[in-house]
């Protein structure tokens, strides 16, 4: 999309491979953790509110986690908090079968041992736990959940009309199967195990369509959901305590080390200004970037999950590099 209309949208492949069904551009994917990015914008509104602020102590609205060290929100939207990555902890599968409330993750991620990697804000690291807590923080400021504040104030104002929260129970139209690739052979894939999405919250539990994340963006970056500062404190770099602005390693969006904001990537591809951020849960791959400067945000969504084999993370820098070009991909 290109100030605010589609300048290319086209699906490739199937949507179920058992089916045959041809995906389209009405398909739905699950966007894994693009989701950052709303829960980070629901922060904000949250702050614009008067109803939290950034550099409040996380223990204010989550106090299980009072012995977690001197937290704020701002490390956990900045990414430096040093709190553990509860989907890597012992005893959690991120191949969960069961469904548990915020209320038990939270008890879940205060026993974690460790509960802190490092000093908070002391390093950076990427942790689902920060935007897990993130959205727990939005229910308790809110009063409402996380999810129904999100599709109340952020993706209704958007004008999305097939993002929300995943639960596996739902009816979903146009919902594309997940697939993971074989590690022996390219182009053989089987189903995705089951997760209980209900345990990825505010990390990476929307799902949409490719068209509804390019229209988020777009919506974000225009001023529509945040205001003009809120989206400029989204989009400054992190810093460390000692001062250091934080980079990251291994970077989705932009090739090398950029740097990471509220929920977003900052960083330069082709030496264009670019920001955004990647998804990946079990059978699903999304990308989405937007180049300011140029008011275009390209959003890529498959029902195929990067593996070796695979090389989805670089045919996707294919298709953002022929858009910012002006090519068709």
């Amino acid at each position: 999309m290109q100030k605010g209309r589609v300048a290319f949208a086209e699906a490739y492949g199937l949507e179920n491979l058992e089916t045959r069904t041809a995906a389209s551009t009405a398909s739905v994917f699950r966007a894994g953790s693009i989701t950052k990015e709303f829960t980070a914008a629901a922060i904000m509104q949250l702050a614009q509110a008067g109803k939290l602020a950034i550099d409040d102590q996380v223990s204010k609205y989550v106090p299980e986690l009072a012995g977690a060290g001197p937290l704020t929100i701002r490390m956990l939207l900045n990414q430096t908090s040093g709190l553990h990555d509860y989907t890597n902890a012992a005893g959690f599968d991120v191949e969960e079968l069961e469904q548990h409330t915020s209320k038990q993750l939270i008890d879940f991620i205060a026993a974690m041992k460790p509960v802190n990697d490092f000093k908070p804000g002391t390093q950076w690291a990427y942790s689902n736990t920060n935007y897990f807590v993130l959205g727990v923080i939005v229910e308790r400021a809110s009063g409402i959940s996380v999810a129904g504040y999100l599709a109340k104030y952020v993706i209704a104002p958007a004008g999305l009309t097939a993002t929300g929260f995943d639960h596996v129970r739902d009816v979903v139209p146009g919902r594309a199967s997940g697939y993971m690739s074989a590690k022996e052979k390219r182009g053989q894939y089987y189903n995705a195990p089951y997760i209980a999405m209900d345990n990825a919250g505010g990390a990476g539990q929307l799902r949409a369509t490719a068209l509804d994340l390019a229209l988020w963006q777009q919506a974000l970056f225009a001023g529509r959901i945040v205001s003009e500062a809120s989206v400029a404190a989204m989009t400054t770099p992190g810093r460390l305590s000692d001062g250091t602005v934080a980079v990251r390693q291994d970077a989705p969006i932009t090739p090398g080390q950029p740097n990471y904001g509220f929920g977003l990537e900052l960083g330069k591809f082709d030496g264009v200004e670019a920001i955004g951020h990647g998804g990946a849960v079990p059978g699903f791959t999304a990308y989405l970037v937007t180049f300011p400067k140029r008011q275009l945000t390209v959003a890529i969504m498959t029902n195929g999950q990067v593996g070796p084999v695979e090389p989805f993370r670089e045919a996707f820098r294919e298709i953002v590099r022929a858009a910012l070009h002006g090519l068709r991909p």
